[in-house]
């Protein structure tokens, strides 16, 4: 069972509290009487006192693209969807630890040849680069 506190001990926090809460109201006002005369001594409005501590639009400009919805990028049959941003969706970890490629459910994008075909298409034969090389380099031997 939890230790009660005397009356007196709750009344003697009480002060203290009070004390702490005394000393951090005059420090705030000795910090506003500052600003106070700093601003009078400049001559600022309102306005610029806004814009200078952030309290209004005009001071910051936002990002144009702040805010905006991201596109999708993957989706699964199930209708799961991922924008491709922050973690990864537990949907996708479980289909990539099934064996599935994270290129399968991008959207968009046409399904890819098998790796050896794309690969066969791309490459020249030896013969055909030498054809494409300048005379000068052929003639070394």
């Amino acid at each position: 069972m939890p230790r009660q506190s005397s009356v007196a001990s709750i009344r003697a926090r009480i002060r203290v509290l009070q004390t702490q809460a005394r000393r951090l109201e005059r420090s705030a006002t000795k910090g506003l009487r500052a600003v106070a005369a700093a601003i009078a001594k400049h001559g600022l409005s309102r306005s610029e006192v806004q814009q200078a501590f952030g309290m209004t639009k005009g001071g910051r400009k936002r990002s144009p693209v702040a805010g905006r919805p991201v596109a999708i990028k993957y989706k699964d049959d199930k209708g799961n969807t991922w924008t491709g941003r922050g973690r990864t969706p537990l949907w996708l970890v479980a289909a990539e630890k099934a064996g599935k490629k994270r290129q399968s459910f991008l959207i968009g994008v046409k399904k890819t040849q098998s790796k050896s075909k794309s690969k066969k298409a791309r490459s020249k034969k030896p013969s055909d680069r030498k054809s494409s090389e300048p005379a000068s380099n052929q003639s070394a031997g």
